[in-house]
């Protein structure tokens, strides 16, 4: 079985409540989509320099998960899974309280990074990941040509 045979992209219902083979999004992912485009990303409300906690962002080998938190709270995920040599992205998520600070972007970036300094490419079937990455070309070099995802 293919990888894409395994990961299919979520399809959201349409307006009307049916799936309509287009992949709608729902709210939440939509405004992601929205947040981590090149353009949104001039507008973020980032915390301050003088913040008390700082957002930090670690993988979890066994949970297949990247994580950003400030202390022990949660903030955004970014859920994958290996396979064939390869990180297959599946779903980024942030707390609704914190989505419009950049932290998916932040998020998004550093598991790109992690991904790259570890020798894997990605296939993405995360449309805010795939978003992210069409505004941000340092990342091109990192999808798999094979399967790319979206």
């Amino acid at each position: 079985m293919s990888t894409a045979d395994e990961f299919k992209p979520m399809e959201y219902p349409d307006a009307a409540g049916y799936p309509d083979g287009t992949g709608t999004l729902d709210e939440g992912t939509a405004a992601l989509v929205d947040e981590v485009t090149a353009d949104a990303l001039r507008e973020v409300d980032r915390p301050s320099a003088d913040a008390d906690s700082e957002i930090a962002v670690h993988r979890d080998d066994d949970a297949q998960i990247y994580v950003a938190v400030i202390g022990d709270r949660e903030l955004a995920n970014l859920r994958y899974r290996e396979a064939a040599g390869r990180v297959v992205i599946l779903t980024t998520n942030v707390a609704p309280e914190f989505r419009g600070r950049g932290i998916s972007a932040d998020l998004i970036a550093n598991a790109l990074d992690d991904i790259r300094e570890r020798g894997l490419r990605v296939t993405v079937y995360c449309p805010v990941v795939a978003s992210f990455m069409a505004g941000n070309q340092q990342f091109a070099d990192l999808i798999d040509p094979d399967d790319p995802g979206f």
